[in-house]
This record gives structure tokens, sequence and C-alpha cells, in this order.
């Protein structure tokens, strides 16, 4: 499912000035909507009906009671079914509290939708489902949350962090009670695997540690403590790693070189290219031609 033209939404225009989240509903009257993207993060709650979520390449079916957190950068639509109808939250990161986010749960935020390649294969992956006695409780807390945002009551934007907040440690609770919750072995090697795959681009500790929700300063240390070193240095050494393979088996300039490895200037990719490896790029693409 992939239209020529992507709708994009943006934060400044549907989130209100001095808030962080934006709250709508939509009855059975719902239509298709379009494959589009924003910079905020979405949570989809289906309040009645079925039908068909588009997230990433992959589809959905989901059904009341079912919960998906879409993150931002992400290609979503969806496609309604018989009296599809849902609640959706728009939010910035910065409304969750430092307290929901712990190093217990950390890691669990990431089978959400942090980054799709930690995703672990089945169905259930980016959703969360509320059945029972736990439906009644996501949906008494999601209405109390819309009613807040509507009627804009003294002190609503407190009260309404507060609900936020609580609905995370909800959704939080459900993937870290259940026996198929990944290892944080698992995790931390397929976060390995997505820096490797994502070097040209910014890999710093607030563009990593924001889009998987964690504190910076956790994240930093929980880090270094898994692979013994900073990740400033972590991700030196892959790209100088990357930089030696590009110089072996391709014929490419310096300059794309660089590029390719996410570094913004050839003084600074030389420099750290001698500190990690003991001689100068020239001197190793010499070394290589020599053989």
């Amino acid at each position: 499912m992939e239209p020529r033209n992507v709708k994009v939404y943006r934060s400044d225009e549907l989130i209100q000035a001095g808030t962080t989240l934006h709250i709508f509903s939509q009855t059975n009257e719902t239509r298709h909507m379009p494959t589009h993207v924003h910079d905020f993060i979405e949570i989809i709650y289906i309040t009645d009906g079925w039908g068909e979520e588009f997230i990433n390449g992959n589809t959905y079916r989901v059904r009341h009671g079912d919960l998906l957190f879409i993150n931002y950068g992400s290609t979503h639509a969806f496609v309604p079914g018989e009296s599809f109808s849902f609640i959706n939250i728009c939010f910035k990161p910065e409304v969750l509290s430092e307290s929901v986010i712990t190093p217990e749960n950390a890691f669990s935020v990431l089978q959400l939708t942090a980054f799709e390649e930690i995703q672990q294969e089945s169905d259930e992956d980016g959703c969360v489902s509320f059945r029972g006695a736990e439906r009644d409780e996501a949906e008494t807390l999601l209405y109390a949350m819309q009613r807040e945002y509507t009627e804009q009551k003294h002190s609503w934007k407190t009260v309404l962090k507060s609900y936020m907040n609580v609905l995370i440690a909800l959704i939080l609770r459900k993937l870290t009670s259940g026996d198929d919750v990944a290892e944080d072995g698992d995790i931390w090697e397929a976060l390995s695997a997505y820096i490797d795959s994502n070097l040209e681009f910014d890999l710093t500790l607030q563009s990593l540690a924001g889009k998987c929700f964690y504190n910076p300063s956790y994240f930093s240390r929980a880090f270094k403590k898994k692979f013994n070193m900073s990740l400033t240095e972590y991700l030196n050494r892959k790209k100088i790693a990357r930089a030696m393979e590009l110089a072996r088996q391709t014929n490419l300039s310096d300059e794309e070189i660089c590029r390719r490895t996410g570094f913004s200037y050839k003084s600074s990719f030389y420099r750290v290219f001698q500190r990690i490896s003991g001689m100068t790029f020239a001197e190793y693409k010499k070394s290589k031609t020599d053989q």
C-alpha cells in the first residue's frame, strides 16, 4: 500500500500551543485515512468494530480493545471495517514523566515502535490488546482523558498529563507481564544492528535516546555498561570499520566515504581514523593497494 503522495502532519499545526498532546475520536462513520507521516507520537485505541492499519509496510487487523503505538516518522494509513471507531492521542515525548520509563521497563518500550528492526517477528508487534476488566480500565481512562481535553476545566493540562502517564504505565505493564517479552540481550543486539544500518544518519546520544523514549543519562550509562565504551566511541569504531570496508571493496572518493560513514567533515574523519586505526587514511589505502 504505497500511494504516490504522503500527507505530512506537524505537531506545531495539530498540537495546541502550550500543551503537549491532542485528542480526538472518530465514530463508525470513519473513512479511509490515506498514507501519512508526522513528527509526533500517536496512540490509536479501537473503541468499536474492526479495521486494518498499515504501518511501515506491515498490516495489522485490529478490533475493539486493541491499541496501536505509532512512533514519529512512521508511515501509516488505515482502512476502516465494520463499525470502526477509535480514540486518537497525538503527543510529544516530553509529556512522559521520567518515573514512568524506568530501568525495569525501558527495554519494553522498544517493543512498540521505537525501531522497526527491533520489533519481534509476530503479528502483535506494535499492538497491545486489552480484554475483559483490563479493557474496561483502559477505556475508563481514555474517556476521562477525552473529557478533560474537551472541557478544559481548571488545571486540565496537569490532570491530562497525569492520565497520560498512567496510560503509558498500563501499556508497559501489559508488555512486561507476558512470557514473550524480548530479553535485554536481544534488544541490544537489535539496536547494534540498527546502528550498523544507519551509520550515515544522525546517531547522537540525544537522537537515539529520544527515539526510544529513554532519559539520555540512563541510556548512556546502560549503553556503556553493555558495550564497555561510550556511545560516541562505539559509533566511531563502527564508522571506521565501515570506512575500511569501503576503502577495500570500492573506489569511492574520500568525500563519499566520509558521507557514507556519517562524518560531516573530512578533517574529523581523518583524525578519528588515525586515532582508532593507528595510521592515516592515505596510509591505509596505500597498504591495501600494495597487497
